[in-house]
Protein backbone atom coordinates (compact mmCIF):
# COMPACT_ATOMS: atom_id res chain seq x y z
CA UNK A 1 0.00 0.00 0.00
CA UNK A 2 1.06 3.30 -0.87
CA UNK A 3 2.25 4.86 2.90
CA UNK A 4 0.06 8.11 1.70
CA UNK A 5 -2.52 6.46 2.32
CA UNK A 6 -1.53 4.17 5.23
CA UNK A 7 -3.03 6.70 7.38
CA UNK A 8 -3.89 4.63 10.69
CA UNK A 9 -1.30 2.50 12.72
CA UNK A 10 0.00 2.42 16.15
CA UNK A 11 3.35 2.95 17.36
CA UNK A 12 4.78 -1.21 17.36
CA UNK A 13 2.10 -2.57 15.46
CA UNK A 14 0.12 -3.85 18.24
CA UNK A 15 -3.55 -3.16 19.46
CA UNK A 16 -4.04 0.11 21.10
CA UNK A 17 -3.60 0.37 25.23
CA UNK A 18 -5.99 0.35 27.49
CA UNK A 19 -6.86 4.20 28.48
CA UNK A 20 -4.08 5.20 30.32
CA UNK A 21 -6.15 7.74 32.45
CA UNK A 22 -9.53 7.50 34.27
CA UNK A 23 -11.24 10.82 32.36
CA UNK A 24 -14.12 11.43 30.54
CA UNK A 25 -11.95 12.61 28.11
CA UNK A 26 -8.90 12.68 25.91
CA UNK A 27 -5.98 15.96 26.80
CA UNK A 28 -4.75 17.27 23.67
CA UNK A 29 -1.88 19.17 23.06
CA UNK A 30 -1.35 20.51 19.74
CA UNK A 31 1.74 21.48 17.53
CA UNK A 32 2.13 24.05 14.55
CA UNK A 33 5.20 24.60 12.54
CA UNK A 34 5.21 26.82 9.54
CA UNK A 35 2.26 29.64 8.11
CA UNK A 36 -0.55 31.05 9.58
CA UNK A 37 -2.63 28.90 7.36
CA UNK A 38 -1.25 25.46 9.10
CA UNK A 39 -2.33 27.45 12.33
CA UNK A 40 -5.71 28.33 11.12
CA UNK A 41 -5.98 24.62 10.33
CA UNK A 42 -4.72 23.89 13.54
CA UNK A 43 -7.23 25.66 15.67
CA UNK A 44 -9.96 24.44 13.98
CA UNK A 45 -9.40 20.84 14.61
CA UNK A 46 -8.75 22.34 18.36
CA UNK A 47 -12.11 23.09 18.07
CA UNK A 48 -13.77 20.18 16.74
CA UNK A 49 -11.81 18.11 19.17
CA UNK A 50 -13.25 20.58 22.39
CA UNK A 51 -16.29 20.52 20.46
CA UNK A 52 -16.37 16.44 21.06
CA UNK A 53 -15.50 16.88 24.51
CA UNK A 54 -11.96 16.88 24.70
CA UNK A 55 -9.71 18.38 26.56
CA UNK A 56 -7.06 20.87 25.15
CA UNK A 57 -3.69 21.11 26.91
CA UNK A 58 -0.36 23.14 26.16
CA UNK A 59 1.68 20.71 28.41
CA UNK A 60 3.01 17.09 26.36
CA UNK A 61 3.48 15.40 30.24
CA UNK A 62 -0.19 15.83 30.40
CA UNK A 63 -1.45 14.94 27.28
CA UNK A 64 -2.65 11.68 25.88
CA UNK A 65 -2.60 12.81 22.09
CA UNK A 66 0.03 15.15 20.31
CA UNK A 67 -1.34 16.63 17.24
CA UNK A 68 1.73 18.09 15.32
CA UNK A 69 1.03 20.02 11.73
CA UNK A 70 4.14 19.78 9.85
CA UNK A 71 5.90 22.09 7.54
CA UNK A 72 8.09 21.75 4.42
CA UNK A 73 8.49 25.09 2.87
CA UNK A 74 12.33 24.93 3.57
CA UNK A 75 14.62 22.35 4.53
CA UNK A 76 14.78 23.75 8.34
CA UNK A 77 11.14 23.09 8.49
CA UNK A 78 10.86 19.55 7.56
CA UNK A 79 13.48 19.08 9.61
CA UNK A 80 12.00 20.85 12.93
CA UNK A 81 8.86 19.22 11.89
CA UNK A 82 10.31 15.70 12.35
CA UNK A 83 12.56 16.81 15.42
CA UNK A 84 8.92 17.57 16.69
CA UNK A 85 6.91 14.60 15.91
CA UNK A 86 9.65 12.74 17.21
CA UNK A 87 10.05 14.62 20.78
CA UNK A 88 6.57 13.87 22.28
CA UNK A 89 7.33 10.16 23.23
CA UNK A 90 10.52 11.08 24.88
CA UNK A 91 8.99 13.93 27.10
CA UNK A 92 5.63 11.12 27.86
CA UNK A 93 6.77 7.36 26.71
CA UNK A 94 2.65 7.37 27.14
CA UNK A 95 1.74 9.81 24.73
CA UNK A 96 0.29 8.79 21.02
CA UNK A 97 1.61 11.29 18.17
CA UNK A 98 -0.08 12.36 15.47
CA UNK A 99 1.29 13.83 12.48
CA UNK A 100 -0.63 16.03 9.06
CA UNK A 101 0.40 18.72 6.79
CA UNK A 102 3.05 19.69 4.20
CA UNK A 103 5.60 17.44 5.40
CA UNK A 104 3.29 14.41 5.28
CA UNK A 105 2.76 14.84 1.70
CA UNK A 106 6.29 15.97 0.60
CA UNK A 107 7.91 12.81 1.83
CA UNK A 108 5.32 10.29 2.98
CA UNK A 109 7.78 7.56 3.33
CA UNK A 110 9.72 9.03 6.14
CA UNK A 111 6.68 10.35 7.90
CA UNK A 112 5.32 6.97 8.35
CA UNK A 113 8.95 5.67 9.75
CA UNK A 114 9.05 8.57 12.19
CA UNK A 115 10.31 7.03 15.48
CA UNK A 116 7.30 7.79 18.16
CA UNK A 117 4.43 8.53 15.67
CA UNK A 118 1.10 5.98 15.94
CA UNK A 119 -1.21 8.19 13.00
CA UNK A 120 -0.61 9.79 9.88
CA UNK A 121 -2.90 11.98 8.14
CA UNK A 122 -2.64 13.50 4.29
CA UNK A 123 -3.18 17.03 4.39
CA UNK A 124 -6.42 16.05 1.79
CA UNK A 125 -7.86 13.88 4.86
CA UNK A 126 -6.89 16.59 7.51
CA UNK A 127 -10.19 17.93 8.28
CA UNK A 128 -11.18 13.59 8.91
CA UNK A 129 -8.18 13.99 11.49
CA UNK A 130 -10.65 13.51 14.40
CA UNK A 131 -12.52 10.66 13.16
CA UNK A 132 -9.58 9.23 12.26
CA UNK A 133 -8.15 9.50 16.19
CA UNK A 134 -11.11 8.11 17.07
CA UNK A 135 -11.18 4.87 15.04
CA UNK A 136 -7.10 4.60 15.27
CA UNK A 137 -7.48 4.79 19.30
CA UNK A 138 -11.05 3.70 20.80
CA UNK A 139 -9.92 3.67 24.06
CA UNK A 140 -9.33 7.76 24.02
CA UNK A 141 -13.05 8.13 23.07
CA UNK A 142 -15.22 10.81 25.06
CA UNK A 143 -17.60 9.15 26.92
CA UNK A 144 -20.13 11.97 26.19
CA UNK A 145 -19.42 14.87 23.50
CA UNK A 146 -20.87 18.77 23.41
CA UNK A 147 -21.17 19.41 19.90
CA UNK A 148 -23.64 21.78 20.59
CA UNK A 149 -20.81 24.18 20.93
CA UNK A 150 -19.09 24.73 17.80
CA UNK A 151 -16.68 27.56 18.86
CA UNK A 152 -14.44 27.25 21.74
CA UNK A 153 -11.93 30.03 22.79
CA UNK A 154 -8.40 28.20 23.30
CA UNK A 155 -5.79 29.82 24.87
CA UNK A 156 -2.97 29.93 22.28
CA UNK A 157 -1.81 32.95 23.75
CA UNK A 158 -3.03 35.27 21.49
CA UNK A 159 -6.26 37.46 21.58
CA UNK A 160 -7.47 36.42 17.45
CA UNK A 161 -8.36 33.44 15.57
CA UNK A 162 -7.59 32.46 12.22
CA UNK A 163 -10.34 31.40 9.43
CA UNK A 164 -8.96 29.43 5.81
CA UNK A 165 -10.42 30.69 3.14
CA UNK A 166 -8.91 28.71 0.41
CA UNK A 167 -6.03 26.24 0.08
CA UNK A 168 -4.09 24.98 -2.53
CA UNK A 169 -2.06 27.13 -5.51
CA UNK A 170 -2.57 27.09 -8.80
CA UNK A 171 0.99 29.01 -9.07
CA UNK A 172 4.47 27.45 -10.45
CA UNK A 173 7.17 29.45 -8.69
CA UNK A 174 10.43 27.68 -9.40
CA UNK A 175 11.32 27.83 -5.52
CA UNK A 176 7.84 26.76 -4.38
CA UNK A 177 6.86 22.86 -3.02
CA UNK A 178 3.09 24.23 -1.86
CA UNK A 179 1.60 23.33 -5.30
CA UNK A 180 2.38 19.51 -4.64
CA UNK A 181 2.14 19.71 -0.76
CA UNK A 182 -1.44 21.18 -1.28
CA UNK A 183 -2.97 20.70 -4.20
CA UNK A 184 -4.38 23.23 -6.93
CA UNK A 185 -6.35 26.22 -5.72
CA UNK A 186 -9.75 25.66 -3.67
CA UNK A 187 -12.28 27.79 -2.37
CA UNK A 188 -14.39 27.58 0.19
CA UNK A 189 -18.17 28.55 0.57
CA UNK A 190 -18.69 32.13 1.35
CA UNK A 191 -21.86 31.31 3.83
CA UNK A 192 -19.30 28.66 5.71
CA UNK A 193 -16.85 31.40 6.37
CA UNK A 194 -19.17 34.22 7.41
CA UNK A 195 -20.97 31.52 9.71
CA UNK A 196 -17.15 30.66 10.87
CA UNK A 197 -16.21 34.71 11.63
CA UNK A 198 -19.81 35.39 13.37
CA UNK A 199 -19.16 32.23 15.60
CA UNK A 200 -15.64 33.18 16.60
CA UNK A 201 -16.41 37.03 17.15
CA UNK A 202 -19.65 35.76 19.00
CA UNK A 203 -16.67 33.46 21.31
CA UNK A 204 -14.84 36.71 22.40
CA UNK A 205 -12.64 36.88 19.36
CA UNK A 206 -11.87 40.62 18.54
CA UNK A 207 -9.44 39.96 15.38
CA UNK A 208 -10.23 37.67 13.35
CA UNK A 209 -7.46 37.04 10.63
CA UNK A 210 -8.60 35.40 6.66
CA UNK A 211 -5.66 33.40 5.81
CA UNK A 212 -4.99 30.26 2.82
CA UNK A 213 -2.32 29.52 0.55
CA UNK A 214 -3.22 32.31 -1.96
CA UNK A 215 -6.73 34.24 -0.56
CA UNK A 216 -6.41 36.68 -3.25
CA UNK A 217 -7.11 33.86 -5.78
CA UNK A 218 -10.80 33.09 -3.67
CA UNK A 219 -13.64 32.57 -5.83
CA UNK A 220 -16.39 31.14 -5.00
CA UNK A 221 -20.53 31.23 -5.63
CA UNK A 222 -19.71 34.60 -7.18
CA UNK A 223 -17.34 35.72 -4.49
CA UNK A 224 -14.03 37.17 -5.25
CA UNK A 225 -11.97 38.66 -2.08
CA UNK A 226 -13.59 41.89 -2.03
CA UNK A 227 -16.86 40.90 -1.99
CA UNK A 228 -15.70 38.06 0.70
CA UNK A 229 -14.34 40.61 2.78
CA UNK A 230 -17.38 43.19 1.90
CA UNK A 231 -19.85 40.86 3.02
CA UNK A 232 -17.76 39.30 6.17
CA UNK A 233 -18.24 43.35 7.68
CA UNK A 234 -21.32 43.64 6.74
CA UNK A 235 -22.89 40.29 7.98
CA UNK A 236 -20.94 40.37 11.12
CA UNK A 237 -20.20 42.50 13.90
CA UNK A 238 -16.40 41.72 14.24
CA UNK A 239 -14.07 44.02 15.68
CA UNK A 240 -10.97 43.79 13.13
CA UNK A 241 -10.74 41.85 10.01
CA UNK A 242 -7.20 40.81 8.87
CA UNK A 243 -5.69 40.20 5.45
CA UNK A 244 -2.76 37.76 4.94
CA UNK A 245 -0.70 37.68 1.94
CA UNK A 246 -2.29 38.93 -1.19
CA UNK A 247 -0.47 37.84 -4.49
CA UNK A 248 0.71 41.35 -6.07
CA UNK A 249 -0.54 40.26 -9.69
CA UNK A 250 -3.92 39.31 -8.12
CA UNK A 251 -4.49 42.30 -6.05
CA UNK A 252 -8.03 44.43 -6.30
CA UNK A 253 -7.94 47.62 -5.47
CA UNK A 254 -11.54 47.89 -5.26
CA UNK A 255 -10.29 46.27 -1.00
CA UNK A 256 -9.58 49.36 -0.75
CA UNK A 257 -12.52 51.05 -0.46
CA UNK A 258 -13.58 48.74 2.88
CA UNK A 259 -11.09 50.67 4.63
CA UNK A 260 -13.82 53.66 5.62
CA UNK A 261 -15.11 52.04 8.81
CA UNK A 262 -12.34 51.22 10.52
CA UNK A 263 -12.53 47.36 11.41
CA UNK A 264 -10.20 46.31 8.32
CA UNK A 265 -6.60 46.03 9.70
CA UNK A 266 -4.25 48.97 7.42
CA UNK A 267 -2.27 45.98 6.34
CA UNK A 268 -1.15 43.97 3.54
CA UNK A 269 1.06 41.20 3.03
CA UNK A 270 2.63 41.39 -0.19
CA UNK A 271 5.11 38.52 -1.24
CA UNK A 272 7.71 40.56 -3.28
CA UNK A 273 11.10 37.52 -2.94
CA UNK A 274 12.83 39.48 -5.28
CA UNK A 275 13.60 43.32 -6.29
CA UNK A 276 15.38 42.36 -9.55
CA UNK A 277 13.64 41.50 -12.54
CA UNK A 278 15.84 39.26 -13.99
CA UNK A 279 15.87 37.07 -10.43
CA UNK A 280 11.89 37.12 -10.70
CA UNK A 281 12.12 35.75 -14.08
CA UNK A 282 13.66 32.72 -13.30
CA UNK A 283 11.39 32.36 -10.29
CA UNK A 284 8.29 32.35 -12.85
CA UNK A 285 6.89 35.27 -10.78
CA UNK A 286 4.22 37.48 -13.36
CA UNK A 287 4.95 40.71 -12.23
CA UNK A 288 7.93 43.29 -12.13
CA UNK A 289 9.32 45.37 -9.45
CA UNK A 290 8.47 48.13 -11.24
CA UNK A 291 4.39 47.04 -11.29
CA UNK A 292 5.10 45.83 -7.53
CA UNK A 293 6.43 49.30 -6.19
CA UNK A 294 3.09 50.68 -8.39
CA UNK A 295 1.05 48.92 -6.19
CA UNK A 296 2.56 49.95 -3.08
CA UNK A 297 2.69 53.45 -3.85
CA UNK A 298 -0.78 53.42 -4.80
CA UNK A 299 -1.79 51.59 -1.11
CA UNK A 300 -0.07 54.07 0.69
CA UNK A 301 -1.79 57.01 -1.36
CA UNK A 302 -5.26 55.54 -0.44
CA UNK A 303 -4.36 54.83 2.83
CA UNK A 304 -2.30 56.76 5.40
CA UNK A 305 -0.28 54.52 7.82
CA UNK A 306 -0.78 51.35 6.46
CA UNK A 307 1.65 48.26 6.88
CA UNK A 308 3.29 46.92 4.02
CA UNK A 309 4.80 43.60 4.77
CA UNK A 310 6.81 40.63 2.40
CA UNK A 311 8.62 38.08 1.88
CA UNK A 312 12.63 38.04 0.13
CA UNK A 313 14.19 35.22 -0.68
CA UNK A 314 18.43 35.75 -0.52
CA UNK A 315 20.50 33.56 -2.77
CA UNK A 316 18.00 31.87 -5.11
CA UNK A 317 19.90 30.41 -8.30
CA UNK A 318 21.67 32.41 -10.46
CA UNK A 319 21.56 35.50 -8.45
CA UNK A 320 24.44 38.31 -9.27
CA UNK A 321 26.21 40.05 -7.09
CA UNK A 322 24.56 42.98 -9.27
CA UNK A 323 21.25 41.24 -8.93
CA UNK A 324 21.33 40.69 -4.81
CA UNK A 325 22.54 44.52 -4.66
CA UNK A 326 19.40 45.53 -6.83
CA UNK A 327 16.82 43.35 -4.96
CA UNK A 328 18.72 44.69 -1.34
CA UNK A 329 18.42 48.22 -2.76
CA UNK A 330 14.67 47.75 -3.80
CA UNK A 331 13.79 46.79 -0.19
CA UNK A 332 16.35 49.60 1.65
CA UNK A 333 13.80 52.14 -0.41
CA UNK A 334 10.30 50.84 0.22
CA UNK A 335 10.10 51.23 3.94
CA UNK A 336 8.64 48.00 4.64
CA UNK A 337 6.66 47.65 7.87
CA UNK A 338 8.03 43.72 8.41
CA UNK A 339 10.14 41.89 6.29
CA UNK A 340 10.73 38.03 6.26
CA UNK A 341 13.85 37.17 4.83
CA UNK A 342 14.55 33.88 3.75
CA UNK A 343 17.60 31.79 2.74
CA UNK A 344 17.05 29.99 -0.69
CA UNK A 345 16.27 26.59 0.45
CA UNK A 346 16.20 23.65 -2.22
CA UNK A 347 12.91 21.78 -2.30
CA UNK A 348 12.90 18.54 -4.17
CA UNK A 349 10.34 18.40 -6.99
CA UNK A 350 10.57 22.60 -7.98
CA UNK A 351 11.84 23.38 -11.29
CA UNK A 352 14.75 25.56 -8.78
CA UNK A 353 16.23 22.32 -7.53
CA UNK A 354 17.51 21.03 -11.17
CA UNK A 355 19.15 24.93 -11.88
CA UNK A 356 22.68 24.00 -11.72
CA UNK A 357 24.25 27.54 -11.13
CA UNK A 358 23.62 27.81 -7.26
CA UNK A 359 25.02 30.09 -4.87
CA UNK A 360 27.60 28.82 -2.56
CA UNK A 361 26.29 29.13 1.36
CA UNK A 362 28.95 31.56 2.60
CA UNK A 363 27.59 33.94 -0.39
CA UNK A 364 24.11 33.31 0.97
CA UNK A 365 24.88 33.56 4.37
CA UNK A 366 26.75 36.83 3.64
CA UNK A 367 23.87 38.13 1.79
CA UNK A 368 21.60 37.14 4.29
CA UNK A 369 23.14 39.18 7.02
CA UNK A 370 23.49 42.52 4.73
CA UNK A 371 19.31 41.71 4.15
CA UNK A 372 18.58 41.99 7.76
CA UNK A 373 20.25 44.37 8.39
CA UNK A 374 18.27 46.89 5.31
CA UNK A 375 15.22 44.80 6.69
CA UNK A 376 15.49 46.03 10.36
CA UNK A 377 16.18 49.36 9.43
CA UNK A 378 12.86 49.66 7.34
CA UNK A 379 10.95 48.29 10.19
CA UNK A 380 12.59 50.56 12.69
CA UNK A 381 11.65 53.64 9.81
CA UNK A 382 8.55 52.70 10.01
CA UNK A 383 7.97 52.47 13.75
CA UNK A 384 9.50 55.78 13.46
CA UNK A 385 7.04 57.28 11.12
CA UNK A 386 3.94 56.16 13.13
CA UNK A 387 4.72 57.97 16.39
CA UNK A 388 2.68 60.92 17.07
CA UNK A 389 -0.04 58.77 15.40
CA UNK A 390 -3.43 57.18 17.68
CA UNK A 391 -4.18 53.77 16.68
CA UNK A 392 -6.05 50.57 17.73
CA UNK A 393 -4.58 48.39 19.73
CA UNK A 394 -5.51 44.26 21.00
CA UNK A 395 -3.60 43.69 23.87
CA UNK A 396 -2.54 40.23 24.13
CA UNK A 397 -0.11 39.68 26.92
CA UNK A 398 1.54 41.09 29.97
CA UNK A 399 5.49 40.72 31.18
CA UNK A 400 6.17 42.37 34.09
CA UNK A 401 4.04 45.24 34.28
CA UNK A 402 3.89 45.54 30.61
CA UNK A 403 1.32 44.88 28.27
CA UNK A 404 1.89 44.06 24.86
CA UNK A 405 -0.34 44.17 21.91
CA UNK A 406 -0.65 44.21 18.00
CA UNK A 407 -2.26 47.76 16.47
CA UNK A 408 -4.32 47.22 13.39
CA UNK A 409 -1.61 48.34 11.16
CA UNK A 410 0.69 45.60 12.43
CA UNK A 411 3.14 47.30 15.16
CA UNK A 412 4.11 45.85 18.09
CA UNK A 413 3.19 48.55 21.03
CA UNK A 414 3.64 48.69 24.81
CA UNK A 415 2.16 50.01 27.33
CA UNK A 416 1.86 50.43 31.46
CA UNK A 417 -1.60 50.53 32.68
CA UNK A 418 -3.01 48.91 35.62
CA UNK A 419 -6.40 48.12 34.05
CA UNK A 420 -6.49 44.48 33.21
CA UNK A 421 -6.55 45.60 29.07
CA UNK A 422 -6.17 41.53 27.81
CA UNK A 423 -8.24 40.68 25.20
CA UNK A 424 -9.14 44.26 24.91
CA UNK A 425 -8.97 46.69 22.01
CA UNK A 426 -8.26 49.97 22.93
CA UNK A 427 -7.15 53.45 21.18
CA UNK A 428 -3.55 54.27 21.64
CA UNK A 429 -1.31 57.63 21.45
CA UNK A 430 2.19 55.98 20.26
CA UNK A 431 4.93 58.24 22.04
CA UNK A 432 8.30 56.47 21.00
CA UNK A 433 9.74 53.81 19.11
CA UNK A 434 12.51 51.09 20.07
CA UNK A 435 13.46 49.56 17.04
CA UNK A 436 10.26 48.37 15.34
CA UNK A 437 8.62 48.61 18.78
CA UNK A 438 6.31 51.57 19.94
CA UNK A 439 5.60 52.75 23.54
CA UNK A 440 1.74 53.58 23.65
CA UNK A 441 -0.69 55.23 25.62
CA UNK A 442 -4.37 54.00 25.87
CA UNK A 443 -7.04 55.58 26.76
CA UNK A 444 -8.84 54.29 29.75
CA UNK A 445 -12.55 54.63 28.15
CA UNK A 446 -14.55 51.83 26.78
CA UNK A 447 -13.12 49.35 24.45
CA UNK A 448 -13.23 50.14 20.44
CA UNK A 449 -16.19 48.44 18.45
Amino acid sequence: MDSRHRTIRTRDGSDPAPSRYDSDSMRVAFTNLGCKLNQAELEALARRFSGAGHTVVRSLDEADLHVVNTCTVTHVAARDSRKTARRGARVNPRLRTVITGCHVESDPVEAARLSGVDLVVPNADKDELLDRVHVAFPELRPRETSLDIPYVPLEFGNARALVKIEDGCNMQCAFCIIPATRGRQQSRRPEEIIAEIRGLAASGFDEIVVTGVQISSYRSQGFGLYELVREALDATDVARLRLTSIAPWEFDPRLLELFAGGRLCRHFHLSLQSGCDETLRRMRRPYSSAHFRGLTESIRRHLPGVAVTTDVIVGFPGETDGEFESSLAFVERETFARVHAFPYSERPGTVAADMTDKVDPQTIRERMQRMLEVARASEARFARSQVGESVSVLWESKHAEIWRGTSDNYLRVHTESELDLERSLSRTLLVAADGAALRGVTSTSARLL
